[in-house]
């Protein structure tokens, strides 16, 4: 029997379209896993006339982990940082994975909480260092959904056996 994970996906609009491209290629990846059957939230679930703040408070409420997919403009969205963040930085009381979307200066960049979190980059030995996923073409956004996916179900795997 698979356990149920609610994933609330976390993103700046800026960015839905590459987001949407990221997302299909990890719920592929996800769709087949042994141990978890994985159901995702994002904002495009809103349905028209629904009260939206409401809407996001609740899932983040239901969700087990959040999948953040960081950029500048998702560090530049105050909302995030006001609204979504807290629930998964700073004591928040749901695990966090966070994912390059695009590429971010680690050092100059206010990561609004994540600086002491590992955020998942693409690694292989021929790259001068790691990728974002906007910075992948063709089969690396296969092996960057693929390593992601590996990570996370080890997160899991950690996090769900305390």
């Amino acid at each position: 029997m698979k356990k149920k994970i609610t994933v609330f996906v976390s993103y700046a609009r800026a960015n839905r379209d590459l987001a949407t491209r990221f997302l299909k290629k990890f719920k592929e990846q996800a769709a087949p896993s042994k141990q978890y059957h994985y159901t995702f939230w994002r904002d495009n679930d809103i349905l028209v006339g629904e009260k939206w703040h409401e809407e996001i408070q609740i899932a983040l409420g239901e969700c087990d982990v959040g999948l953040v997919l960081v950029s500048p403009a998702f560090l530049g969205s105050q909302y995030i940082q006001d609204q979504e963040l807290p629930k998964f930085v700073k004591g928040g009381d749901k695990p966090v994975i966070p994912v390059l979307l695009q590429p971010i200066d680690l050092e100059r960049h206010d990561l609004k909480g994540l600086q002491q979190t590992q955020i998942f980059r693409l690694d292989r030995p021929r790259f001068a260092s790691l990728k974002a996923y906007g910075e992948c073409s063709g089969s690396q956004r296969d092996q960057f959904a693929l390593e992601l996916f590996r990570q996370v179900e080890a997160r899991l795997d950690k996090v769900l056996k305390k």
